[in-house]
């Protein structure tokens, strides 16, 4: 058996925080021999466990930055909204620049830092097809960010990958394994929700799934209320 004086610190910490937990949880006392090891060095009681001691926190695979996703929302509604009829709705689509923090573990993140708009389309679909563009996003974006995907608008349609995106993603998962597709729909935003979904392929090549993602430090409230107020603006600067 290990000697006891061995046990680091962190280790004797969450040994006391199980004992702590099953005294508020009304369960039996921890064996003998893990007590044994933990000592008394600082009392913990169930006076002293917060909310979050009793969650399991959530990790989303994407972190999108307000920054990115407000320019994403604002490229799509200015070409499709309320205010332009239907008929003449467009998709638009673009670049995603950014990072990934503790690769290949299970606190894997993808951080979305900047959307960089390049061009919009028919309705049906988009696709970035000039070369040049990849260049110059590359020398304007920040240097420790790299291209991590792409994100394009289905206007009124929600948020899925199409035959098409399919294809088109299926190229930039050639590029780099982990490239997301960021899908947003400008008519679903809302208070309650940012209107985007986040996606990527199987390894088989033959489906997608749809990854974890939250739009980091911004509420979809404030969200809505930022692109209302954009919106609002730009109508009576047009009129």
């Amino acid at each position: 058996m290990e000697n006891e004086s061995e046990f680091p610190e962190q280790y004797e910490k969450l040994l006391k925080k199980i004992e702590a937990l099953e005294k508020a949880l009304g369960l039996h006392e921890v064996d003998d021999i893990i007590k044994e090891k933990i000592g008394v060095k600082q009392e913990i009681s169930e006076d002293t466990i917060t909310e979050d001691d009793l969650q399991i926190k959530v990790i989303n695979e994407i972190v999108i930055s307000p920054k990115a996703y407000l320019k994403l929302a604002k490229h799509a509604l200015t070409y499709a909204n309320e205010n332009i009829p239907k008929k003449d709705w467009v998709e638009i689509i673009g670049l995603l620049t950014g990072g990934i923090k503790q690769e290949d573990t299970p606190l894997e993140q993808i951080f979305v830092e900047d959307y960089w708009p390049v061009d919009q389309g028919d309705a049906v679909s988009v696709e970035i097809v000039d070369q040049q563009i990849f260049t110059e996003i590359f020398h304007k974006k920040n240097d420790e960010h790299f291209i991590i995907g792409w994100a394009h608008s289905h206007p009124s349609y929600t948020p899925f990958l199409s035959d098409d995106d399919f294809g088109t993603h299926l190229r930039y998962q050639t590029f780099w394994n982990k490239s997301i597709a960021i899908v947003l729909d400008p008519l679903m935003i809302s208070p309650k929700s940012f209107g985007v979904g986040v996606f990527r392929i199987h390894k088989d090549k033959e489906s997608y799934y749809e990854l974890s993602s939250e739009v980091d430090g911004l509420s979809s409230e404030a969200g809505y209320e930022s692109i209302n107020l954009f919106m609002k603006n730009k109508y009576e600067t047009d009129s």
